[in-house]
Parts: C-alpha cells; sequence; structure tokens
C-alpha cells in the first residue's frame, strides 16, 4: 500500500466520524499507473474498441490526457458494452456482462484503490462481501462455525440470483 494510501486507512481508523470529501487530487499520473500495473490487461474492448493492449501502447499519453480531463472535471464515463454469456452450468440460458472502457476500467481501479481504505476501516471483522483477502469460502465456514458453536434461532437464506436479470432480453431471467 502506497504511503498516501496508508495515511487514509490510519485517519479513517482512528477518526471514523471523518468525511473524506476531498480524494480527487490523488488520482495522479503515477497513482493511475500504479493501478494499471495491477489490472488484468486480458479484458476485453468497450465500445471504444481499444483493447488493454492497445491503452498501453500509449500510456504515458493516455494517463496525462485522463488527469487533464479529470482535473477540468471533463472526464465523463462512457458506455458500457453489453454482451451476453451462456451461464456456467446451463448454456441454454445467458447471463449479461457489461464491458467497459480500458480507461474507464483504469478509473474505476483506481477509485475503489482510494475508496478501499476508508471503508475497510467501518466494515466489521464479520463482513466478507466483495473484501479485499476475503473469500465466499471464508464466509461460509464462518456461518458453519456460528451455527456449529453458538446458540441459533434461526437462519435465513435469500435467493437474488435471478433479481439482477435484464428484461426482455433472450435466456435472461429477470426478478
Amino acid at each position: 500500500m502506497s504511503p498516501e494510501l496508508e495515511r487514509i486507512a490510519l485517519r479513517a481508523q482512528a477518526e471514523p466520524e471523518v468525511r473524506f470529501t476531498a480524494l480527487a487530487h490523488h488520482l495522479t499520473v503515477g497513482f493511475l499507473g500504479e493501478t494499471w500495473q495491477g489490472l488484468n490487461k486480458q479484458g476485453a474492448a468497450g465500445v471504444d474498441g481499444v483493447s488493454m493492449r492497445g491503452y498501453e501502447e500509449q500510456l504515458d499519453e493516455n494517463l496525462e490526457e485522463l488527469v487533464a480531463r479529470l482535473k477540468a472535471h471533463n472526464y465523463q464515463a462512457p458506455p458500457v458494452r453489453r454482451t451476453y454469456i451462456p451461464k456456467a452450468g446451463n448454456p441454454e440460458k445467458l447471463r449479461p456482462l457489461g464491458v467497459p472502457t480500458a480507461e474507464d476500467r483504469l478509473l474505476q481501479a483506481a477509485v475503489a484503490r482510494l475508496l478501499t481504505p476508508i471503508y475497510e476501516a467501518t466494515f466489521l471483522d464479520c463482513s466478507y462481501g466483495f473484501r479485499p483477502g476475503r473469500t465466499a469460502h471464508q464466509a461460509l465456514a464462518a456461518v458453519r462455525a456460528t451455527v456449529a458453536n453458538a446458540e441459533t434461532e434461526w437462519v435465513a437464506e435469500a435467493d437474488i440470483t435471478r433479481f439482477f436479470g435484464a428484461p426482455g432480453k433472450p435466456g435472461v431471467s429477470s426478478g
């Protein structure tokens, strides 16, 4: 973790009531470059047709232009390309997949890097969903341990798998 992110994390832990209102100045060419290094470069191209490898060919220029647009408040997220892929275990059904542009993928990852130390400080240890270093298997093990080792009065299960489907799309279920 970079020193600036460590400072943010320490402040978020020490002062949970603090509201971080000015973080955009951290989105520098250097910060975006570090974020780029951690991205999966295998992703498909977004609506602009630029692949991750294509964006990387002129990475320095692309990062400088992105930072300039961010500073001028001229960045507007492009549409996400929607594609449908077969569901695992049921190839007759399709699930929607959104494919952002390489640049938007980078910016999303950079913002997530900035916000993660802030929000991690507020999560309880029993929270698992989409947190760094935590897996679904760990969540299941915690549930198993809680149910087995504690007086459990009830367990609730909710199936939301079809809640986020796109209505009207062939093979895509909606809730």
